[in-house]
């Protein structure tokens, strides 16, 4: 699943829900956002993305493998 995909269905689920589960959902989409992918050029000077908040070479960073790992 990619970002967007997720955050859409964030933003699905916390349309449906009570205030505390739309609290919670508000919330996670907010972790989201921060984590969004932006496009780096990587060492070997490939282009590639990263998150923007977390070290590495890599997307999805661990914080969005385990929201998708929880939504799934």
């Amino acid at each position: 699943m990619i970002y967007d995909e997720l955050l859409e269905r964030i933003n699905r689920y916390s349309k449906t829900r009570s205030l505390i589960d739309t609290i919670a959902w508000n919330s996670l989409r907010s972790i989201m956002e921060l984590h969004k992918p932006q496009e780096i050029t990587l060492p070997d000077g490939e282009w590639g993305a990263n998150c923007v908040k977390c070290d590495g070479w890599e997307y999805p960073c661990s914080t969005i493998q385990a929201i998708e790992k929880e939504i799934k």
